[in-house]
């Protein structure tokens, strides 16, 4: 049953191509424009996340618009890899959906239960960025 309820999840996420220049990916998500501000405090670990990725350099969020900029090095990695990258992260977060909120639900320091989180998915996605092609 996961199967269809991660493909409903994941198709309410889409990914729109704004802007596609060598070196600068910019991308429409309407739920950016969703993030509530008590969670935006977090985007630092989203930018840990997509800056796994070797030749991503930075990432810039504007919630007003729903506009992602992933400023990257197009010598190292290409724009589909950058693209396809942003769809495992999406797996992922789906997938693990349970344990990231179950461990920002802890009762405790706030800011050590979310870095708590982000050791834990850390590894998880350094080896998905590893299968990826």
């Amino acid at each position: 049953m996961l199967g269809i309820k991660k493909q409903f999840i994941k198709n309410m996420i889409k990914l729109e191509v704004v802007s596609n220049t060598p070196g600068k990916l910019q991308i429409y998500v309407a739920q950016i424009k969703k993030v509530e501000d008590e969670y935006k405090r977090y985007e630092t670990y989203a930018q840990k996340a997509i800056t796994l990725m070797p030749g991503i350099n930075n990432i810039d969020v504007d919630y007003d618009k729903g506009i992602l900029t992933i400023n990257y090095d197009p010598n190292q990695v290409s724009v589909q890899k950058v693209y396809n990258w942003l769809q495992v992260m999406i797996d992922v977060g789906i997938d693990y959906y349970d344990d990231i909120k179950a461990g920002w639900d802890m009762q405790g320091n706030e800011g050590e239960n979310v870095e708590k989180v982000w050791q834990k998915m850390r590894p998880v996605l350094l080896a998905q960025l590893g299968k990826l092609k």
